[in-house]
């Protein structure tokens, strides 16, 4: 439930309720309050409280203040967004008709005042996106109608009060991207029966997840990711049948995943990414998770085989297995999740003929088999069953064959890496059709034949990595001209020749240039100093010859140097090893 549905919501409730036999307290009291709130603010970069909080004019019509109609009390202070900066003023706490406190996404720096704790009308705190520190004040437990508690992205330490756990009002916790540690209690869930959304992630926690998360029958969305949680996942999170989104990622689990949570019908995703998650996926996995959309088991432990059933998750966009232990072969019924997207499956033992055959899913933009045992070839029509293909990755792998000279009809494709595989051939001029290519890897293969840069007319280039293949040709001269942005060149263990091009240095991006074993002759280019991002300088093995240039000891970001295997000159400075 959003903060403006909440507030009119009880608005309506305070001014038709029992509040209304509330005894009229002098609205002094407010205004003084307010007036030492503005005495703490250092920084008010749109003058809001300098010129319209000003004594002698009504505070109800002072900006970001909202009063009751019959007690002309203060209900609401919203300031978010105002660039303030300075300390929350304790006598904030005196504002007890208060129903909804936001100071979120400003400067606000010091301690949370434990004076807040007399805000007995509160519904909705929201401080995140500011500067806080310290601790959440333990008292907070006693704000027992609350329901919405917004602390994230601040600096706040210490452990989570566990008071705050027995508001049965809560419907939102959200305290992630803080410095919280201390471990959660194996209660939490028991006095928490409306609770709907529950983030602590990007934190420090630590200990077991708590077994009464079951408990929270409310709850639609879980993030407990990028802790340091221990400890299996409670099969009873199963139980939590409204359930929408569950984060894990990131913390230290272990066990089995339990099959229990592909049994919540309503979950459109699962992350448990980064932990060391064993067992294999149930054979059933989307018997009754129909509607989920994104599921990333990326870097565990799991093993078994890919389940023909979750062609089941019709829904399914994002699907990644990546770096686990999980064998076999890809099931042809992936074939038909017409929904897909995203297919991460690299660093496994799956092997068999690459899926392409079966593979007649037009949305996927990312195919990423990297690191397996596959075999087969490219389909010529590659690009006519995925033509929305953005990156395809299938590196270190036991693919053969030649690149098709239709893959320039994945027009949209960014990324192209095939390095370590067998394929034979040369690079199809039509590649340079893919305008918007970035990162195109083919090296560590039997590729042959000149490489003719003056048909790759993709501006975008940044990263080139074509070594280790049986490529010749010479570097053009107007390279930097048609790539401004590379960033990584590898042409080495090639027979490329000629001379180096003083116009590499217009790649001013240039992070690493390896050119070694071929047969690049004359001399090193002086302009190469002008790289002054320049980390990685490889031209070992060729047949330089001439002085080495001494300014391109001057490149200060340059951390490794080859020049063996030449015929070069010239001295080399002695370096500080300290």
């Amino acid at each position: 439930m959003g903060k403006i549905k909440i507030f009119l919501l009880f608005l309506s409730l305070y001014c038709l309720g029992p509040c209304a036999a509330i005894p009229i307290i002098s609205s002094s009291t407010d205004e003084s309050a307010l007036l030492a709130f503005k005495a703490k603010i250092t920084r008010d970069p749109y003058n809001i409280l300098k010129k319209n909080w000003t004594a002698g004019t009504p505070f109800c019509s002072w900006i970001g203040i909202i009063c009751s109609h019959r007690h002309q009390r203060v209900m609401a202070l919203n300031l978010s967004s105002k660039g303030l900066k300075g300390t929350i003023a304790k006598e904030v706490g005196n504002l007890s008709f208060l129903i909804s406190l936001d100071i979120s996404n400003n400067n606000f720096q010091g301690h949370v005042p434990d004076e807040l704790v007399h805000l007995h009308r509160l519904r909705g705190l929201y401080m995140q996106l500011n500067e806080l520190s310290g601790q959440i004040p333990g008292s907070f437990g006693f704000l027992n109608r609350i329901q919405e508690l917004f602390l994230y992205n601040n600096s706040l330490t210490g452990s989570i009060p566990p008071a705050i756990f027995n508001i049965s009002s809560f419907q939102v916790i959200d305290l992630k991207y803080n410095f919280l540690g201390g471990s959660l209690p194996m209660d939490i869930c028991n006095n928490l029966p409306n609770l709907e959304s529950f983030n602590v992630s990007h934190n420090q926690l630590r200990g077991q997840l708590p077994e009464s998360f079951s408990r929270c029958s409310e709850i639609k969305f879980l993030d407990l990711s990028c802790n340091e949680f221990t400890g299996s996942i409670p099969g009873k999170l199963g139980n939590l049948s409204k359930l929408e989104q569950l984060y894990l990622g990131n913390n230290s689990l272990t066990g089995e995943l339990p099959s229990t949570i592909f049994n919540i019908s309503s979950l459109t995703l699962l992350t448990a990414k980064f932990n060391m998650i064993s067992g294999s996926l149930p054979h059933d996995i989307c018997k009754k998770t129909t509607r989920l959309v994104t599921l990333n088991l990326f870097e565990n432990q799991l093993g078994g085989q890919i389940p023909s059933s979750i062609s089941g998750c019709q829904s399914l966009k994002h699907l990644s297995l990546a770096d686990n232990n999980i064998s076999g072969v890809i099931p042809a019924e992936i074939g038909n999740m017409s929904a897909l997207q995203s297919l991460y499956l690299i660093s496994n033992n799956l092997t068999g003929e690459l899926p392409f055959n079966f593979f007649n899913i037009s949305s996927l933009t990312k195919i990423v088999l990297g690191f397996n045992r596959f075999t087969g070839k490219l389909p010529e029509d590659l690009c006519f069953r995925h033509p929305n293909l953005e990156f395809l990755e299938i590196e270190s792998n036991h693919i053969f064959g030649s690149i098709p000279s239709s893959i320039s009809l994945c027009s949209a494709l960014s990324v192209f890496a095939l390095t370590s595989n067998y394929l034979t051939g040369g690079i199809p001029p039509q590649i340079g059709n893919i305008t918007g290519l970035q990162d195109l890897y083919l090296g560590d293969n039997n590729l042959t034949g000149e490489v003719s840069f003056r048909y790759f007319n993709f501006s975008s280039l940044m990263e080139l990595q074509i070594a280790k293949n049986g490529f010749s040709g010479s570097l053009p001269h107007d390279l930097c001209f048609r790539h401004p942005g590379l960033e990584y060149l590898n042409l080495a263990q090639n027979q490329f020749h000629g001379q180096i091009p003083s116009s590499l240095s217009l790649c001013s991006a240039l992070r690493e240039i390896s050119l070694g074993t071929n047969y690049f002759i004359g001399g090193i280019p002086a302009e190469i100093a002008n790289i002054t991002g320049l980390q990685y300088l490889y031209l070992s093995n060729n047949s330089l010859t001439g002085e080495i240039p001494p300014f391109i000891f001057n490149i200060s970001m340059l951390q490794e140097l080859h020049l063996s295997g030449n015929q070069l000159s010239g001295n080399v400075p002695s370096f500080d090893e300290s």
